[in-house]
């Protein structure tokens, strides 16, 4: 296929620090032409560093350059009005997560998508890093069984815990029961310029499709690490014939099944190379009686590192889709369930932990308190795609 031109919208955090330094080793694939960031400053630091075009307006780069994809790395609120947009205008999209705020404006970017004909991705990277693929390898060629129990203990929570939790299942959710706790904190900014003022945890359970179900643990504080809160995470799944234990694979001796069932542990190993003076992971192998698990790095050829691999996945998703006309890897849908499930989460400890089945009914409170402030923070509604172009949008 010819190379296609991208653009970026969106230079700061997550799009200067993940996509950027990503799109130059995609050069069989992407031109990268423009930049866009309403801080003028910012996109002309970046363009000058990329050798693209800076623009403050996205209108007037749509008009000027000839686009064919966009990575969307902008503040979440602002998501759907820059997608809708683009989409209108005939471009496809990477767009980051979460995909919208809402499920309402989640569908708005559905719907323009599907409407005009063009690609919408989601840029979900937990189950991209080349562990998490090598996990998913695991379970799909079957070494533990039928996965049956889920814990993810404060790791990622939110649509990216969602997305975990639903992709270790394998299934999609049918109910969950949510609860929060709030504790006040010595106001502090933490690591990552967020500032913090409580303590915000939350504890999901859910029931999926097919029998599994999940446990995960949240804290805002914990995951920033701020004030002595470096906890250690726990990641578990348990299947009807092994568990994979953070990174360790237990499985039990045939032999041993009548005395005593007790598992061995095996771990992976990274195999890598070195591709101009990155160390790019080649494959990541295990081995167990008997048999060999192996999932091999598709991109071993490239000089990305384990946390730029994702980001290429996700970039090269939305080519592969264009090219075939076939849907892309995660997709739209699959990110909207993923906020709908946070959604869901936040909806039941809100209803006084009553458990909430999927899919949710109706427009949830917290949805009606994220459109209204739309109209308190911005001055313009949820809806008002022309008018949201031109508001900025902080970090939050």
């Amino acid at each position: 296929m010819p190379i296609l031109n991208l653009a970026l919208v969106g230079a700061g955090r997550r799009g200067a620090g993940a996509h950027l330094p990503v799109i130059p080793k995609l050069a069989d694939t992407y031109r990268l032409v423009a930049i866009c960031d309403i801080d003028e400053a910012v996109a002309k630091q970046y363009a000058d560093e990329y050798a693209a075009t800076p623009y403050t307006n996205i209108r007037e780069m749509v008009a000027n350059e000839d686009i064919d994809v966009v990575d969307v790395t902008v503040p979440g609120p602002a998501h759907h009005a820059v997608c809708v947009y683009l989409a209108r205008q005939g471009k496809h999209v990477l767009v980051e997560t979460p995909i919208a705020s809402t499920r309402m404006l989640s569908d708005m970017m559905i719907d323009a998508a599907a409407e005009h004909g063009t690609v919408l991705e989601v840029a979900e990277n937990y189950y991209r890093v080349p562990i998490e693929r090598f996990m998913s390898q695991v379970i799909s060629d079957g070494v533990i069984g039928d996965v049956s129990r889920i814990y993810r203990i404060f790791h990622e929570g939110g649509y990216h815990g969602m997305s975990m939790l639903r992709i270790r299942a394998g299934g999609d959710p049918t109910s969950i029961l949510g609860i929060t706790h709030e504790t006040p904190v010595v106001p502090h900014t933490d690591r990552m310029k967020r500032h913090h003022t409580s303590e915000r945890w939350s504890m999901g359970y859910l029931d999926f499709e097919g029998g599994a179900t999940a446990v995960m643990m949240y804290s805002n504080v914990i995951h920033a690490r701020s004030l002595g809160r470096k906890v250690n995470g726990m990641a578990q799944i348990h299947g009807t014939e092994g568990a994979i234990i953070e990174d360790a694979i237990h499985v039990v001796p045939a032999e041993e099944l009548e005395s005593g069932a007790i598992a061995e542990p095996h771990r992976p190993t990274r195999v890598a190379h070195t591709v101009d003076g990155v160390d790019v992971v080649k494959s990541i192998v295990l081995e167990l009686p008997g048999r060999t698990v192996a999932w091999d790095n598709p991109l071993a050829h490239l000089a990305l590192r384990d946390g730029h691999i994702a980001v290429a996945d996700e970039l090269l998703s939305v080519a592969k889709a264009i090219d075939s006309g076939e849907p892309p890897e995660y997709g739209a849908a699959a990110g909207r369930l993923d906020q709908e499930m946070s959604l869901a989460m936040s909806e039941s400890s809100r209803m006084n932990r009553t458990p909430v089945t999927f899919p949710l009914a109706g427009v949830t409170g917290g949805e009606e308190r994220v459109h209204a402030r739309y109209e308190e923070s911005y001055g313009v509604g949820v809806e008002d795609i022309d008018g949201l172009l031109d508001v900025f949008f902080p970090r939050s």
